[in-house]
């Protein structure tokens, strides 16, 4: 299926892909990997087993660490990630929680906090949390990226570009970033700035999968097949990409496919 962002599972929008219905079988978001410590990240190559007590591991490590000083932001940070790592996310949000209250104004915490909210639920309790990290100084590309994601996810899609070049400017031409600008210009209604946002994301080495299926996704709505599954194939093979675009052109056949398109990802920035 497409989706419309992918900076970590936790970051995909409602927006284009899911509002399009596309069942397409070249994969869903990768999953973004954890900065604190050492903790294996769900892209790990290392066993299942062995990734999990990896990370139960640090976590108790952390939570010891956290027991001798809560109010230190960086031992915070640290134990509230390895929570999410092993799968506690309500004891991770209540660290995050107890933590700001004892340093509300820490970028470190408010962008890490606003990014977990934004991959359960973009929107504005993700907005509020994450504009608070943009006026206490955040340097954290990501949280900008999350932030304009959940700008578009209520339609701002103007806001949401400004945060997705606040993003840029922190980790020039990101794929993942530029992606998702690219899919905020479509539902704004610019698809030619879009395309063009796609390309230059697809031409980065490091560009993931889900990048070149959301410019696939564009060159479909413009009815730009060939292209649309050149594309898909680079991922996927020929046969899977002609069966993808055979089914994109029945859903973008029906009537009023992109005014639905627009209005399901919210139009009202």
């Amino acid at each position: 299926m497409f989706h419309s962002v992918c900076l970590s599972r936790r970051l995909r929008i409602a927006a284009l892909a899911a509002t399009t219905a596309l069942a397409l079988a070249a994969g869903g978001c990768s999953q973004s990997r954890l900065k604190t410590g050492s903790l294996a990240s769900p892209a790990s190559e290392a066993p299942a087993g062995q990734q999990s007590a990896q990370n139960t591991e640090i976590a108790d490590k952390w939570a010891a660490a956290y027991k001798r000083d809560p109010e230190n932001p960086k031992t915070a940070l640290g134990y509230a990630q390895a929570l999410a790592a092993t799968g506690r996310a309500r004891e991770a949000a209540q660290v995050y929680s107890e933590a700001l209250s004892h340093n509300p104004d820490n970028a470190e915490l408010l962008a890490a906090n606003g990014r977990r909210i934004a991959r359960e639920t973009p929107g504005p309790q993700a907005i509020a949390m994450l504009e608070r990290a943009d006026k206490a100084g955040t340097r954290d590309w990501s949280a900008y990226s999350a932030l304009g994601a959940s700008y578009d996810a209520i339609g701002r899609h103007k806001d949401a570009q400004d945060a997705y070049r606040k993003a840029l400017a922190l980790k020039p031409e990101e794929p993942a970033v530029l992606s998702n600008m690219g899919l905020s210009q479509a539902l704004a209604g610019d698809i030619k700035a879009a395309e063009t946002t796609l390309e230059r994301a697809s031409r980065n080495p490091s560009a993931e999968p889900t990048v070149r299926q959301n410019l696939a996704l564009v060159y479909g709505l413009q009815g730009k097949f060939k292209e649309a599954e050149a594309e898909l194939a680079k991922d996927i093979g020929a046969q899977q990409a002609q069966e993808n675009v055979r089914y994109m052109r029945q859903m973008l056949s029906q009537n009023n496919s992109w005014d639905k398109i627009r209005q399901s990802g919210g139009s009202r920035g």
